[in-house]
Protein backbone atom coordinates (compact mmCIF):
# COMPACT_ATOMS: atom_id res chain seq x y z
CA UNK A 1 0.00 0.00 0.00
CA UNK A 2 0.96 3.52 -1.12
CA UNK A 3 2.08 5.87 1.52
CA UNK A 4 -0.03 9.11 2.23
CA UNK A 5 -2.82 6.85 2.04
CA UNK A 6 -6.62 7.09 3.64
CA UNK A 7 -6.61 5.36 6.85
CA UNK A 8 -5.83 1.96 7.76
CA UNK A 9 -6.78 1.70 10.85
CA UNK A 10 -9.37 3.39 12.78
CA UNK A 11 -9.79 4.37 16.79
CA UNK A 12 -12.73 6.07 17.21
CA UNK A 13 -14.29 6.98 21.70
CA UNK A 14 -12.50 3.60 22.58
CA UNK A 15 -12.94 3.78 26.75
CA UNK A 16 -11.75 0.80 28.40
CA UNK A 17 -12.72 0.63 32.04
CA UNK A 18 -11.56 -1.89 34.83
CA UNK A 19 -13.76 -1.34 37.91
CA UNK A 20 -13.50 2.26 38.95
CA UNK A 21 -10.21 2.63 36.40
CA UNK A 22 -10.74 4.17 33.31
CA UNK A 23 -7.49 2.88 31.39
CA UNK A 24 -8.10 4.75 27.97
CA UNK A 25 -10.78 7.44 27.49
CA UNK A 26 -12.76 8.05 24.69
CA UNK A 27 -9.85 7.88 22.25
CA UNK A 28 -9.52 8.70 18.86
CA UNK A 29 -7.28 8.21 15.95
CA UNK A 30 -5.82 7.02 12.83
CA UNK A 31 -2.71 5.35 11.53
CA UNK A 32 -2.72 5.55 7.73
CA UNK A 33 -0.99 2.65 5.60
CA UNK A 34 2.29 2.20 4.28
CA UNK A 35 3.36 4.49 7.75
CA UNK A 36 4.54 3.78 10.89
CA UNK A 37 2.40 5.06 13.73
CA UNK A 38 4.33 5.60 17.00
CA UNK A 39 2.18 5.64 20.39
CA UNK A 40 4.38 7.05 23.86
CA UNK A 41 3.40 7.90 26.88
CA UNK A 42 3.95 7.32 30.25
CA UNK A 43 4.10 4.14 32.35
CA UNK A 44 0.37 4.06 32.96
CA UNK A 45 -1.03 6.24 29.89
CA UNK A 46 -2.81 3.67 28.44
CA UNK A 47 -0.62 2.18 25.88
CA UNK A 48 -0.50 -1.43 26.28
CA UNK A 49 -4.64 -1.53 27.30
CA UNK A 50 -4.93 -0.15 23.61
CA UNK A 51 -3.05 -2.73 22.31
CA UNK A 52 -4.65 -5.65 24.26
CA UNK A 53 -7.96 -4.00 22.53
CA UNK A 54 -6.78 -3.93 18.87
CA UNK A 55 -5.51 -7.71 19.08
CA UNK A 56 -8.77 -8.85 21.21
CA UNK A 57 -6.74 -9.65 24.58
CA UNK A 58 -9.08 -7.03 25.78
CA UNK A 59 -13.23 -6.64 24.87
CA UNK A 60 -13.66 -2.47 25.16
CA UNK A 61 -16.15 -1.19 26.74
CA UNK A 62 -17.31 1.28 24.10
CA UNK A 63 -15.97 2.40 20.84
CA UNK A 64 -14.59 1.45 17.50
CA UNK A 65 -12.15 -0.12 16.12
CA UNK A 66 -12.31 -0.36 12.58
CA UNK A 67 -9.34 -1.83 10.16
CA UNK A 68 -9.13 -2.07 6.70
CA UNK A 69 -7.60 -5.14 4.71
CA UNK A 70 -6.88 -4.54 1.00
CA UNK A 71 -6.45 -7.81 -1.24
CA UNK A 72 -3.32 -8.70 -1.32
CA UNK A 73 -3.38 -9.80 -5.27
CA UNK A 74 -5.07 -6.29 -6.11
CA UNK A 75 -3.95 -4.08 -3.84
CA UNK A 76 -4.09 -0.56 -6.63
CA UNK A 77 -8.12 -2.12 -6.71
CA UNK A 78 -8.30 -0.94 -3.15
CA UNK A 79 -11.04 1.93 -2.38
CA UNK A 80 -9.09 4.43 -0.13
CA UNK A 81 -11.96 5.91 1.08
CA UNK A 82 -14.45 3.32 2.67
CA UNK A 83 -16.11 6.05 5.40
CA UNK A 84 -19.20 5.16 4.07
CA UNK A 85 -18.93 1.43 4.02
CA UNK A 86 -17.50 1.26 7.51
CA UNK A 87 -20.81 3.70 8.78
CA UNK A 88 -23.09 1.09 7.12
CA UNK A 89 -21.33 -1.91 8.59
CA UNK A 90 -21.26 -0.42 12.34
CA UNK A 91 -25.48 -0.14 12.29
CA UNK A 92 -25.68 -3.72 11.33
CA UNK A 93 -24.12 -6.87 13.62
CA UNK A 94 -22.01 -7.81 11.09
CA UNK A 95 -18.40 -8.24 11.94
CA UNK A 96 -16.59 -7.39 8.29
CA UNK A 97 -18.04 -6.36 4.71
CA UNK A 98 -16.39 -6.84 1.20
CA UNK A 99 -14.96 -3.66 -0.10
CA UNK A 100 -13.56 -2.63 -3.45
CA UNK A 101 -10.15 -4.39 -3.75
CA UNK A 102 -10.57 -5.30 -0.09
CA UNK A 103 -12.06 -5.65 3.20
CA UNK A 104 -13.23 -3.67 6.23
CA UNK A 105 -13.47 -5.55 10.05
CA UNK A 106 -15.02 -4.20 13.48
CA UNK A 107 -12.27 -5.86 15.81
CA UNK A 108 -13.87 -4.81 18.89
CA UNK A 109 -16.53 -7.69 17.48
CA UNK A 110 -13.74 -10.22 16.84
CA UNK A 111 -12.33 -13.15 18.69
CA UNK A 112 -8.70 -12.23 19.10
CA UNK A 113 -7.92 -15.66 16.74
CA UNK A 114 -9.91 -13.63 13.79
CA UNK A 115 -8.81 -10.69 14.43
CA UNK A 116 -4.86 -12.64 13.43
CA UNK A 117 -6.03 -14.60 11.14
CA UNK A 118 -8.88 -12.60 9.28
CA UNK A 119 -8.07 -8.99 9.31
CA UNK A 120 -4.21 -9.84 9.33
CA UNK A 121 -2.94 -8.50 12.53
CA UNK A 122 0.13 -9.56 14.03
CA UNK A 123 1.75 -8.60 17.74
CA UNK A 124 4.58 -8.71 19.69
CA UNK A 125 4.88 -8.16 23.69
CA UNK A 126 7.06 -6.39 26.09
CA UNK A 127 8.19 -9.76 27.42
CA UNK A 128 9.67 -11.70 24.74
CA UNK A 129 7.11 -14.93 23.90
CA UNK A 130 9.02 -17.78 21.90
CA UNK A 131 8.81 -21.11 22.34
CA UNK A 132 12.26 -21.29 24.26
CA UNK A 133 12.51 -25.11 23.43
CA UNK A 134 12.02 -24.86 20.01
CA UNK A 135 14.41 -24.05 17.32
CA UNK A 136 14.80 -20.74 15.49
CA UNK A 137 13.21 -22.45 12.31
CA UNK A 138 10.33 -24.44 14.54
CA UNK A 139 9.00 -20.58 15.83
CA UNK A 140 8.74 -19.76 12.70
CA UNK A 141 6.69 -22.84 11.56
CA UNK A 142 4.60 -22.64 14.05
CA UNK A 143 3.58 -19.00 13.77
CA UNK A 144 1.83 -20.29 10.44
CA UNK A 145 -0.37 -22.90 11.40
CA UNK A 146 -3.41 -21.33 10.35
CA UNK A 147 -1.87 -22.04 6.52
CA UNK A 148 -1.18 -25.47 7.78
CA UNK A 149 -4.25 -26.40 10.34
CA UNK A 150 -6.96 -26.57 7.67
CA UNK A 151 -5.74 -29.36 5.44
CA UNK A 152 -3.67 -31.23 8.21
CA UNK A 153 -7.14 -32.84 9.51
CA UNK A 154 -8.37 -34.27 6.00
CA UNK A 155 -7.02 -37.37 4.15
CA UNK A 156 -4.51 -35.06 2.18
CA UNK A 157 -2.99 -34.23 5.47
CA UNK A 158 -2.69 -37.42 7.21
CA UNK A 159 -0.83 -39.11 4.60
CA UNK A 160 1.36 -36.09 3.57
CA UNK A 161 0.14 -35.63 0.24
CA UNK A 162 -0.68 -33.05 -2.37
CA UNK A 163 -1.91 -29.60 -1.16
CA UNK A 164 -0.46 -29.83 2.19
CA UNK A 165 3.15 -31.18 1.25
CA UNK A 166 2.94 -27.70 -0.55
CA UNK A 167 1.64 -25.42 1.88
CA UNK A 168 4.23 -26.79 4.13
CA UNK A 169 6.51 -26.29 1.44
CA UNK A 170 6.01 -22.89 1.69
CA UNK A 171 5.75 -22.27 4.94
CA UNK A 172 9.31 -23.51 5.27
CA UNK A 173 9.96 -21.16 2.34
CA UNK A 174 8.48 -17.86 4.09
CA UNK A 175 10.39 -19.19 7.54
CA UNK A 176 13.59 -19.23 6.06
CA UNK A 177 12.99 -16.02 3.93
CA UNK A 178 12.23 -13.73 7.13
CA UNK A 179 15.60 -15.70 9.28
CA UNK A 180 17.46 -14.54 6.28
CA UNK A 181 16.22 -10.76 6.73
CA UNK A 182 16.69 -10.43 10.37
CA UNK A 183 20.39 -11.88 9.95
CA UNK A 184 19.37 -15.16 11.74
CA UNK A 185 19.63 -18.06 9.07
CA UNK A 186 22.97 -19.03 10.44
CA UNK A 187 21.27 -20.05 13.89
CA UNK A 188 18.03 -21.85 12.08
CA UNK A 189 18.63 -24.98 14.19
CA UNK A 190 19.74 -23.59 17.33
CA UNK A 191 16.91 -23.66 20.35
CA UNK A 192 15.26 -19.67 20.42
CA UNK A 193 15.98 -19.45 23.94
CA UNK A 194 19.73 -20.21 23.63
CA UNK A 195 19.89 -16.77 21.39
CA UNK A 196 21.17 -13.82 22.57
CA UNK A 197 18.50 -11.10 23.85
CA UNK A 198 18.71 -8.44 21.21
CA UNK A 199 18.47 -11.72 18.39
CA UNK A 200 15.70 -12.69 20.11
CA UNK A 201 13.57 -9.00 19.59
CA UNK A 202 14.37 -10.15 16.20
CA UNK A 203 13.08 -13.16 16.12
CA UNK A 204 9.79 -12.27 17.51
CA UNK A 205 9.73 -9.49 14.47
CA UNK A 206 10.24 -12.60 12.18
CA UNK A 207 7.58 -14.80 13.60
CA UNK A 208 5.20 -12.04 13.32
CA UNK A 209 5.66 -11.20 9.92
CA UNK A 210 5.80 -14.50 8.84
CA UNK A 211 1.69 -14.22 9.31
CA UNK A 212 1.87 -11.60 6.44
CA UNK A 213 0.27 -9.09 8.33
CA UNK A 214 -1.38 -5.83 7.07
CA UNK A 215 -0.78 -4.30 10.87
CA UNK A 216 2.44 -5.25 12.66
CA UNK A 217 1.91 -4.19 16.58
CA UNK A 218 5.02 -3.77 18.49
CA UNK A 219 4.94 -3.58 22.12
CA UNK A 220 8.48 -2.10 23.62
CA UNK A 221 10.31 -3.97 20.80
CA UNK A 222 13.99 -1.31 21.85
CA UNK A 223 13.29 -2.45 25.43
CA UNK A 224 16.62 -4.02 26.46
CA UNK A 225 18.64 -2.97 23.54
CA UNK A 226 21.92 -1.94 23.36
CA UNK A 227 22.95 1.18 21.21
CA UNK A 228 23.69 -0.82 18.63
CA UNK A 229 20.90 -3.17 18.39
CA UNK A 230 18.91 0.09 19.06
CA UNK A 231 20.11 1.29 15.50
CA UNK A 232 19.59 -2.57 14.02
CA UNK A 233 16.49 -2.76 15.19
CA UNK A 234 15.32 1.26 13.64
CA UNK A 235 16.60 -0.26 10.07
CA UNK A 236 14.88 -3.41 9.77
CA UNK A 237 11.88 -1.47 11.07
CA UNK A 238 12.24 1.03 8.00
CA UNK A 239 12.61 -1.12 5.51
CA UNK A 240 9.84 -3.72 6.76
CA UNK A 241 7.55 -0.36 6.10
CA UNK A 242 9.16 0.76 2.96
CA UNK A 243 10.12 -2.86 1.37
CA UNK A 244 7.52 -4.87 2.80
CA UNK A 245 4.64 -2.88 2.12
CA UNK A 246 3.83 -3.53 5.97
CA UNK A 247 2.15 -0.52 8.23
CA UNK A 248 3.52 -0.74 12.15
CA UNK A 249 1.77 0.23 14.77
CA UNK A 250 4.44 0.39 17.55
CA UNK A 251 4.72 1.17 21.39
CA UNK A 252 8.20 2.49 22.66
CA UNK A 253 10.05 4.58 25.41
CA UNK A 254 13.17 4.93 23.32
CA UNK A 255 13.02 8.32 21.23
CA UNK A 256 15.69 7.79 19.69
CA UNK A 257 13.88 5.70 17.69
CA UNK A 258 10.52 6.73 18.06
CA UNK A 259 11.81 10.02 16.13
CA UNK A 260 14.05 7.99 13.68
CA UNK A 261 10.87 5.80 12.39
CA UNK A 262 7.60 7.45 12.82
CA UNK A 263 5.80 9.17 9.82
CA UNK A 264 2.99 9.96 12.93
CA UNK A 265 2.90 10.00 16.71
CA UNK A 266 -0.30 9.72 19.47
CA UNK A 267 0.64 10.81 22.49
CA UNK A 268 -1.02 9.22 25.55
CA UNK A 269 -1.36 10.61 29.15
CA UNK A 270 -3.82 8.84 31.86
CA UNK A 271 -5.52 7.40 29.17
CA UNK A 272 -6.14 10.47 26.86
CA UNK A 273 -5.05 11.60 23.98
CA UNK A 274 -2.62 14.73 24.33
CA UNK A 275 -0.77 15.53 21.38
CA UNK A 276 -1.31 13.83 17.55
CA UNK A 277 1.11 14.87 14.82
CA UNK A 278 4.59 14.11 13.32
CA UNK A 279 7.42 13.66 15.39
CA UNK A 280 8.64 17.42 14.92
CA UNK A 281 5.25 18.26 15.77
CA UNK A 282 5.58 16.38 18.81
CA UNK A 283 9.42 16.93 20.00
CA UNK A 284 8.19 20.92 19.97
CA UNK A 285 5.03 20.30 21.71
CA UNK A 286 5.72 21.69 25.34
CA UNK A 287 2.68 19.75 26.84
CA UNK A 288 4.17 16.73 25.42
CA UNK A 289 7.42 17.24 27.04
CA UNK A 290 5.83 17.93 30.67
CA UNK A 291 3.64 15.36 30.89
CA UNK A 292 5.81 12.39 28.86
CA UNK A 293 8.93 13.18 31.38
CA UNK A 294 7.89 15.02 34.00
CA UNK A 295 10.53 16.68 34.89
CA UNK A 296 12.87 17.93 32.33
CA UNK A 297 15.54 14.64 31.32
CA UNK A 298 18.18 16.10 29.57
CA UNK A 299 19.00 12.68 27.33
CA UNK A 300 15.04 12.03 25.99
CA UNK A 301 14.68 15.77 25.37
CA UNK A 302 18.29 15.24 23.10
CA UNK A 303 16.66 12.70 21.80
CA UNK A 304 13.43 14.31 20.76
CA UNK A 305 15.06 17.26 19.05
CA UNK A 306 17.44 14.52 17.38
Amino acid sequence: MARDNAPLLIVDQLTMRFGGLCAVDALDFSARGGEITALIGPNGAGKTTLFNCVTGFYRSCAGRIALARPDPDSPGAFRADWREELAELTRSTRRSARIKGGEIFLLERMADFEIVKRAGVARTFQNIRLFRGMTVLENLIVAQHNRLIGPAFDIAGRFGFGAYRGRERAALETARFWLDRVGLIARADEAAGDLPYGAQRRLEIARAMATAPTLLCLDEPAAGLNPRESHELTTLLLSLRDDHDVSILIIEHDMSVVMAISDHVVVLDHGVKIADGTARDIREDEAVIKAYLGVADEADIAAMGA
